[in-house]
C-alpha cells in the first residue's frame, strides 16, 4: 500500500474512526485502526466487537493495500505534523512508513487479516431523514436513558418508525423523553428497535461534523446509519421496551408558562442548599412559582418565578437534576409545566412546540 493525502483529510478521518478504539484490549488488534485503499480512496475502519466504523477520504493512490495500526499512536502523530501533505506506505505487512517534509517515522502495525469483520448491511436503506432533524432528537431525548446494565433494553434509546415519522424515546423509569422527527419519505411498514447508548452517543458526534441526509439500515440484529463519507454499524438491544405511552398523562390540573433561563437559575440557586437529596419543593400560586429549598448544614433558599398560570394551586417536590436536564437540552424562551398533583407525572413541554414531551415523577417523601 501507497498513498498521499493531505493531513487534514487524514485527521478528520482518523478523528472519527477513533473515537469507538479502546485502550489495552487484550486483543491486540482493536487497538488498531485499519488503514486501506478502496477504489481510489483512503478508507479508514474500526470496532470494538459491538461498534463498528468506516469513513472514507480524498488521497492520491498509488498502490493498493491495507494495514492496521494502533489508532491512539497515528491518531496523536498525524495531529502533532505541522506539515500538509502525508505519505503511507506499508512494508512487509507489518510496518507503516509516514513520510511528511521533515518526519520521517515507522509505526509497527498488524496485517489486514487479523481485523475484525465489521458487519455490513447491503439492501436498500429503510429510512432517510435530515441531519439536523435527527440530532436535535438525539439531543433533546438521550440523557434520559438509564445507566443501569441490568436493565439492558432502558439502557439503550428507543426509536420507532412509522409513516413519515420517526419517534425517539428515553427513560430511566423516573423520567421519559420523548422527540418526534420527520422523515424525509414514508417508510414501507413499521418498525421499533433499541439502540445502545453509546452508539448513540458515537451517531451524535458525527452528525454533529455537518449537514446532509442520514440513511438507516437495518438487518436481524443490526443497524447502519450513513452519512456523508462515513457508516457507523452496530448491534441492536434485544428486548422489549417499556409501553410509556401509558403513562404520560392525558388532562392536567396546572399549567404554567415559565421563562425557561428564568426557571434554570432558580432551580441551580436552589441546588445549591440541597447538595445531598436533591430534592427541592415547587409550589404553584396565581402570581407564578416559588421554588425552595432547605437543609440542616446548608441553611434555605427561595426564589419566586414569575410565570402564567391556569388552573388550580399546586405543589410538588421534584429532583432538581431531572428538571435541569430537560430545560438545558432545550433552545425555546418559554416552557410549560404541566401538573396533577404531588405524586403523579410532571410534565415539561417547549411553548408552541408539539413533537417533543417529558415527563418527570415527583418525588414521595
Amino acid at each position: 500500500m501507497k498513498l498521499v493525502c493531505t493531513k487534514e483529510n487524514l485527521k478528520k478521518g482518523l478523528s472519527v474512526v477513533s473515537r469507538v478504539v479502546g485502550t489495552g484490549n487484550p486483543l491486540q488488534v482493536l487497538n488498531n485502526i485499519l488503514i486501506k485503499t478502496d477504489q481510489g480512496r483512503v478508507k479508514l475502519s474500526s470496532t470494538n466487537l459491538e461498534i463498528g466504523v468506516n469513513t472514507w477520504v480524498g488521497g492520491k493512490i498509488e498502490e493498493e493495500g491495507a494495514l492496521t495500526v494502533p489508532a491512539r499512536l497515528i491518531n496523536e502523530y498525524i495531529n502533532n505534523l505541522p506539515t500538509d501533505k502525508v505519505t503511507l506506505e506499508s512494508q512487509d505487512n507489518t510496518t507503516l512508513k509516514i513520510e511528511s517534509d521533515n518526519y520521517h517515522t515507522s509505526i509497527k502495525g498488524l496485517p489486514q487479516e487479523d481485523f475484525p469483520l465489521i458487519p455490513q448491511v447491503t439492501e436498500e436503506p429503510f429510512a432517510k431523514i435530515d441531519s439536523v432533524e435527527l440530532r436535535n432528537s438525539l439531543a433533546e431525548t438521550v440523557w434520559a436513558s438509564a445507566a443501569n446494565e441490568t436493565q439492558p433494553e432502558i439502557s439503550g434509546i428507543f426509536m420507532a418508525f412509522e409513516g413519515d415519522k420517526l419517534r425517539v424515546a428515553a427513560t430511566d423509569r423516573y423520567r421519559l423523553a420523548e422527540r418526534s422527527a420527520q422523515l424525509l419519505e414514508p417508510v414501507s411498514g413499521s418498525k421499533e428497535v433499541i439502540i445502545p447508548i453509546r452508539t448513540v452517543g458515537e451517531l451524535y458526534k458525527i452528525l454533529s461534523l455537518g449537514k446532509g441526509q442520514v440513511e438507516i439500515y437495518f438487518s436481524e440484529s443490526q443497524v447502519l446509519f450513513k452519512f456523508d463519507e462515513t457508516e457507523l454499524i452496530s448491534r441492536l438491544i434485544d428486548g422489549q421496551y417499556p409501553d410509556y405511552r401509558q403513562i404520560i398523562p392525558k388532562e392536567f390540573k396546572t399549567e404554567v408558562l415559565v421563562a425557561r433561563e428564568e426557571l434554570i437559575h432558580a432551580l441551580r440557586a436552589a441546588a445549591l442548599f440541597v447538595p445531598d437529596s436533591n430534592n427541592i419543593n415547587l409550589e404553584v400560586k396565581p402570581e407564578g412559582l416559588v421554588i425552595t429549598a432547605a437543609s440542616m448544614n446548608s441553611g434555605e433558599n427561595t426564589t419566586q418565578v414569575k410565570a402564567k398560570v391556569t388552573g388550580l394551586d399546586n405543589a410538588a417536590v421534584f429532583n432538581f437534576r431531572y428538571l435541569l436536564d430537560c430545560l438545558n437540552n432545550l433552545s425555546e424562551a418559554n416552557v410549560n409545566l404541566k401538573m396533577i398533583n404531588d405524586s403523579s407525572p410532571a410534565a415539561v413541554v417547549p411553548e408552541a412546540r408539539d413533537n417533543y414531551t417529558y415527563i418527570v415523577m415527583p418525588i414521595k417523601l
